[in-house]
């Protein structure tokens, strides 16, 4: 049983700690997340001190104090793919409500008296109180995820649905754990001890299997919300970042290219065919193409095709309309490809998209 618990710990702690630093090198976006890795990570290495030096108290206080964190991050998480504007200022009001209780905590690591007064050790008051925060937060994100019921039901067919589905599984993962947390600080039984303790680690070792899973089988999956959404956002309202007026007037007839006669869906156009269409040259517009959306013209084009599939495959019904066709119709010819780029910047396949729209 020791054996299999130190080989758990020493897998969060080495992938952990792998994971958060490849999110914290990449977008703010996935920041909760990779604070939420390191803190598992953390608690891990600091398990595998204490089996080196288990007369140090410390080491229990250390876990259930950075345990603290971890149900917070998970909820700032989960709101924070909803896209909520004032989000840091969220943050900030329940960090300054959790000062109190972070000092109650640091007070009972360092009162050795105070622990030997309390016949529980602090360890065990400290588990009472992230039990009672993780309450508080289950209520807190119940609330949140009601009143974005119609919200959430109109993108169960895109990645970001997928991304909070998998975020909100992770919370309720981290409630479990500390449910078990609080049974094994309160209920001595020598049997069960070592299997609450393997059950926790066991859970630990899911929570951030599943992180590594997710983000080796969807690269943007805690880069970005919502690609698709954002730089279709782009293309709509970021016409007036440009300074120069004939920059200005070739976008805007770009953009009428686009969404009147969808130009996109000629399979042959060319960036060549675009630039003539539009009368400049073509550096001209691959350099307003990304001064303005950071987009290539392949890149640009493609999102263009994306978006037309999209609402195609949306409005086909009892599939009366085939994905080979939706394909060829918006411009793509490489069936691969068009797999490909669905895949990428919406997590589903072209047939898996049509089946959630149905």
């Amino acid at each position: 049983m020791h054996l299999v618990i130190k080989t758990l710990l020493y897998l969060i702690t080495i992938s952990g700690s792998i994971i958060s630093w490849k999110l914290f090198s990449g977008s703010k976006n996935s920041r909760f997340i990779a604070f939420y890795s390191l803190v598992i990570s953390l608690i891990a290495f600091n398990q595998i001190l204490s089996f080196y030096n288990s007369a140090i108290v410390v080491f229990p206080i250390f876990n259930s104090f950075t345990g603290y964190f971890l149900i917070p991050l998970m909820f700032f998480h989960i709101i924070s793919l909803f896209k909520i504007k004032n989000l840091k200022k969220i943050v900030l009001k329940h960090f300054k409500v959790n000062i109190p209780f972070l000092c109650i905590i640091i007070f009972w690591i360092f009162d050795d008296y105070g622990r030997k007064l309390l016949r529980f050790n602090s360890n065990s008051y400290i588990t009472i109180l992230i039990t009672v925060q993780c309450s508080f937060y289950i209520i807190l994100l119940i609330i949140f995820l009601r009143k974005r019921r119609k919200l959430i039901q109109e993108i169960k067919t895109t990645l970001q649905f997928k991304r909070i589905r998998f975020a909100i599984t992770l919370f309720l993962i981290q409630s479990i754990i500390t449910v078990l947390l609080l049974i094994e600080n309160f209920m001595r039984f020598n049997n069960l001890d070592e299997i609450l303790v393997l059950s926790i680690f066991f859970l630990l070792t899911t929570q951030i299997s599943l992180i590594a899973l997710f983000q080796r089988k969807y690269p943007i999956f805690f880069k970005e919300n919502d690609r698709l959404f954002i730089i279709s956002k782009k293309l709509n309202n970021n016409i007036e970042i440009l300074k120069s007026d004939s920059e200005l007037n070739v976008l805007k007839e770009l953009q009428k290219l686009m969404s009147d006669q969808k130009i996109f869906k000629n399979s042959k156009l060319t960036l060549k065919s675009l630039a003539k269409e539009l009368n400049i040259a073509e550096h001209n517009l691959s350099k307003i193409l990304m001064d303005s959306y950071n987009l290539t013209y392949t890149q640009y084009i493609s999102f263009q095709r994306l978006e037309e599939a999209k609402k195609l495959l949306r409005q086909s019904v009892n599939g009366d309309t085939r994905v080979n066709e939706v394909m060829y119709e918006v411009g793509f010819n490489s069936k691969s490809a068009f797999n490909t780029w669905f895949k990428k910047y919406t997590g589903f396949t072209p047939t898996e998209f049509k089946k959630g729209s149905e």
